[in-house]
C-alpha cells in the first residue's frame, strides 16, 4: 500500500505506475476527496499539487531556520583555556598560537614580581631526552600567536609558554609536545653564509634569503 512515508517518491512518472485503486488510496493520505469515476489524470494532477503544496511548506521551514541561525564572521579571539600550540608553516618557520585562561591570567598578572611573557624554546638532538639548546622570544600579553625561525642542526624542537617573575621562580603555564625539524633545508650561520652557492642558487636569491633571515634573526641561530 502506498502510505505518505512514500511522499519523497511522488513524481508523475511515479504516480503513472500506480493502479487507480493505489491513487485513491494515496489521495486519501493527503486529504483529497476523488469523487466516483474520476478520470486517472485528473487524480494524479491533484496529487501533484498537494505534494508542492507540501514542498513549499518544507521550504518556508528551512528558511526560517536559516534566519534563525546566527553566524559569526569570525572565530573568538579567546576560548578560555590555557594551551599552546605550533604548526610548521615550512621548513624553517613554525607557527606558534596560545591562549591564557582568564583566571590564570588575573593571577600571574596580579603577582607584584610578574615581569612578562616568554616562549622558550628547547631544541633536542635526535633519541635525547634534554635539549641540548634553547633560546627565549619575549610576547606581550596581548599577543596570542608568533612565527618562531627554527635552526637547522637539531631535530626536535618544544615551546613553552611561560610567566616571568622577578622574586620567583618561572611559572610554565603551558608546553607543546616535541615536534621534529624538517630536514633539507639549508643551515643558516654566519659560517654556512660565507660558503659558495651553485650559480642555479644564486640566480634563485636563496642566498640573499638566507643572508636576510640570519640578520634579522640572529637570535635564533647563536
Amino acid at each position: 500500500m502506498v502510505t505518505l512515508m512514500d511522499t519523497f517518491l511522488v513524481s508523475r512518472s511515479y504516480l503513472e505506475t500506480l493502479s487507480t485503486a493505489d491513487l485513491i488510496t494515496l489521495a486519501d493520505e493527503y486529504g483529497i476527496e476523488i469523487p466516483p469515476n474520476l478520470n486517472r489524470r485528473f487524480i494524479i494532477a491533484e496529487l501533484l499539487e498537494a505534494v508542492e503544496d507540501i514542498d513549499e511548506g518544507r521550504r518556508d521551514d528551512l528558511l526560517d531556520d536559516k534566519h534563525n541561525f546566527k553566524y559569526y564572521d569570525e572565530l573568538p579571539k579567546s576560548y578560555n583555556e590555557t594551551h599552546i600550540g605550533a604548526l610548521m608553516r615550512n621548513p624553517v618557520w613554525a607557527f606558534v598560537y596560545w591562549d591564557i585562561r582568564t583566571t590564570d591570567l588575573q593571577e600571574i598578572t596580579q603577582t607584584k614580581s610578574f615581569l612578562g611573557l616568554v616562549l622558550r624554546v628547547s631544541l633536542f638532538s635526535e633519541g635525547q631526552d634534554n635539549p641540548s639548546d634553547s633560546f627565549e622570544v619575549s610576547v606581550s600579553l596581548d599577543n596570542r600567536e608568533q612565527y618562531i625561525l627554527l635552526p637547522a642542526h637539531e631535530s626536535l624542537f618544544r615551546i613553552d609558554l611561560i610567566a616571568e617573575f622577578s622574586a620567583m621562580e618561572p611559572r610554565v603555564l603551558a608546553y607543546t609536545k616535541k615536534m621534529p625539524i624538517p630536514h633539507g633545508h639549508p643551515e643558516i650561520s654566519s659560517t654556512s653564509l660565507e660558503n659558495k652557492f651553485s650559480p642555479i642558487l644564486e640566480l634563485s636569491g636563496l642566498p640573499e634569503l638566507l643572508r636576510t633571515h640570519y640578520n634579522n634573526h640572529r637570535q635564533s641561530f647563536l
